[in-house]
């Protein structure tokens, strides 16, 4: 049976994960690999010849990601529906998805290129906009879907159902709806808990709530979050994983549920979820005078 070919997505705006990416192309190809590159990479590399467009990256026995978490997000919404699995090799600051550094890339290489791989499905959530009953726009992320006002409109009015049941009304910048793997990100800001990234949960977080009895919730993965919108005139925006942004309106009902597939992540063992929190995050550190 021929092996697919490997999929690399690279953070075209990082010049060390370019320059290491001409290694990893190097070595994938003395090996007989069939490399693919993402398009808008492939001509700062000169190698046009490997470029390819998500169709071709979706055709990949696995990806491998070098930048950040925000290129294993990118990775994300290409491979996930596609059952690709995904190596993130942390080149960024916090790197709470990333498995591995450039330094102990290579061994892994092997193993992966004869199939023996660990995966970890990490729960998405997917996001539509319903408006006059009919859905405008739809999205799906990894990490999180966020509301928020843009930067010079009002404090927004959020009505919050669970699968229809009313569960409460309050003003706000924003709100976060989130995975377990985004409950580092925007949601943490925002004050969220953290959520180990296997576990079966959204988590519901309000940006700014102007009432003290507004808290952060985490419910089962299954449930059914809607979100309708007041939003006094002033702007609104929705966006999945921090890209492109929709204007809502007042009005807009927005249903967040987990999406039907899953993000399938490449894991080495080489750290837990708690040690990179504590690396990362200083967790629990007691910094001594």
């Amino acid at each position: 049976m021929p092996r697919r070919p490997v999929g690399l997505i690279i953070n075209r705006d990082k010049l060390e994960a370019l320059q290491f990416a001409q290694e990893v192309i190097a070595w994938l190809t003395e090996r007989g690999a069939e490399v693919r590159i993402n398009a808008d990479a492939a001509p700062l590399l000169g190698r046009d010849d490997l470029a390819a467009d998500e169709a071709g990256l979706a055709q990949a026995g696995f990806l491998v990601t070098l930048g950040g978490d925000g290129t294993i997000l990118t990775a994300s919404h290409i491979a996930a529906p596609h059952g690709v699995p995904i190596l993130g090799v942390h080149m960024g600051h916090f790197g709470f998805i990333a498995e591995t550094h450039p330094d102990d890339l290579f061994p892994h290489l092997d193993d992966l290129l004869e199939g023996r791989m660990r995966v970890e499905e990490r729960t998405m959530v997917h996001g539509a906009v319903i408006r006059s009953g009919r859905t405008v726009y739809e999205s799906a992320g990894l990490n999180d879907i966020v509301l928020t006002k843009a930067a010079r409109a009002r404090m927004l009015v959020f009505h919050l159902a669970f699968s229809g049941d009313p569960v409460a009304t309050y003003p706000a910048d924003g709100m976060v709806v989130a995975t377990p793997t985004g409950s580092t990100a925007y949601a943490l800001s925002a004050g969220g808990p953290l959520v180990e990234p296997t576990v079966e949960a959204l988590l519901v977080v309000p940006i700014c709530p102007h009432t003290l009895s507004a808290r952060p919730l985490v419910i089962p993965a299954d449930e059914l979050v809607s979100v309708t919108l007041d939003s006094d005139g002033g702007e609104a925006l929705f966006s999945a994983d921090g890209a492109r942004d929709f204007l809502l309106q007042s009005g807009d009902r927005i249903d967040v549920r987990q999406a039907d597939y899953r993000t399938r992540i490449i894991t080495l063992g080489h750290a837990s979820f708690y040690a990179k929190v504590r690396k990362r995050l200083l967790w629990a550190e007691r910094l001594n005078q």
